[in-house]
């Protein structure tokens, strides 16, 4: 008996889901144009200001940047199979730049993946080999700059974004230009984030002398902190003259901070909760088969402790142009092919 209440249930149910899902891609045509036959080539430039800066609590104007000297990065990007793979290294430093800024090593990867309204974004990034400019005794242009090669530092995390109007907002259209918005349109959005970031240097970050431009003691030789950020925004897609288009997104919301760090065997903790927010615009051309774009994203993560300010800033510029060839032979197949086990 409950067989007979049950089954229609279920298949009504089906039947439901997959009318919602034949609506969702009749709307979606209207406002979002996909590309399945076609792979795509680009190549990426990069300049990226990456560093971590020291401050009175109190004074401002009173603090210390640390920075490595490396600016740009350059590399290629494919999407075969409907998956995308990106690969970037860094331009090595001119050698007067390093006479004058000192020598720095890094290692970058990154990997995103874009769905029809989400994002997941993991990267590690491992630089060694820093500069410091102290704003109390600025030291002129040419002049090479106090040098610290000892200081190693990792940053690594992962970022995912949901996106709830899947109908009419592309996040595929300004993040890889995997798809192409038609008309404008925008949608509400959430995120959560995790991030890890480590240094160690073998002998003080700063001294005292440098303790007494910052007025406090808060040195340290190994610091360590992770934050776990969860905010909402809103995601926009301007179009226009067809082509031509603006993106931009923003989230802001509170993130947990566990702050750790140490002098001479000395550790020290905290945990804090402080605002977040994290930004990204993209601006550009998006035709049937050229594409061109630049996007500048921003994050920057705050913590006070001992009457010192640290915040760890991360701008980037990212410029991509790139070409889309139609498939033909095995660039038709999709990567969910290849997975399947063989028939015998």
């Amino acid at each position: 008996m409950r067989s007979l209440v049950i089954i229609p249930l279920l298949l009504t149910c089906t039947s439901l889901f997959a009318q919602k899902e034949y609506l969702d891609s009749i709307s979606r045509a209207q406002y979002i144009e996909r590309f399945p036959d076609y792979f795509f080539v680009w190549p990426v430039f990069r300049q990226r200001a990456s560093s971590f800066v020291l401050q009175n609590a109190s004074n401002t104007n009173s603090n210390l940047t640390f920075s490595p000297n490396i600016r740009f990065h350059t590399g290629l990007g494919f999407y075969l199979f409907e998956v995308g793979f990106q690969f970037i290294v860094a331009i090595p430093s001119p050698s007067s730049s390093i006479v004058e800024y000192g020598e720095s090593n890094s290692f970058d990867i990154q990997a995103s993946l874009v769905g029809k309204n989400w994002d997941v974004d993991l990267y590690q990034e491992d630089y060694k080999g820093y500069y410091l400019e102290d704003s109390q005794v600025p030291i002129p242009s040419g002049i090479p700059k106090l040098q610290r090669r000892d200081i190693v530092t990792s940053n690594r995390g992962i970022s995912a974004i949901y996106f709830s109007n899947k109908r009419k907002y592309s996040v595929r259209a300004i993040y890889n230009f995997y798809e192409r918005q038609l008309r404008s349109a925008g949608s509400p959005m959430m995120s959560i984030s995790f991030n890890q970031f480590a240094l160690g240097a073998d002998s003080l970050v700063y001294n005292q002398y440098h303790q007494n431009t910052l007025d406090a003691q808060g040195g340290f030789d190994h610091m360590k902190y992770e934050t776990i950020a969860l905010a909402g925004g809103y995601g926009y897609n301007l179009v226009l003259n067809k082509n031509w288009f603006i993106g931009s997104n923003v989230a802001v919301g509170p993130v947990l901070q566990f702050f750790d760090y140490s002098k001479q065997s000395n550790h020290n903790s905290l945990v804090a909760v402080r605002p977040y927010i994290n930004w990204r615009i993209t601006g550009g051309l998006n035709s049937e088969r050229f594409f061109a774009g630049i996007t500048y994203t921003y994050q920057s993560v705050e913590i006070d402790y001992e009457n010192v300010h640290l915040s760890n800033r991360n701008g980037a510029f990212r410029l991509v142009f790139g070409y889309r060839f139609r498939e033909v032979g095995i660039l038709k197949k999709r990567a969910s092919e290849f997975m399947k086990p063989k028939r015998r």
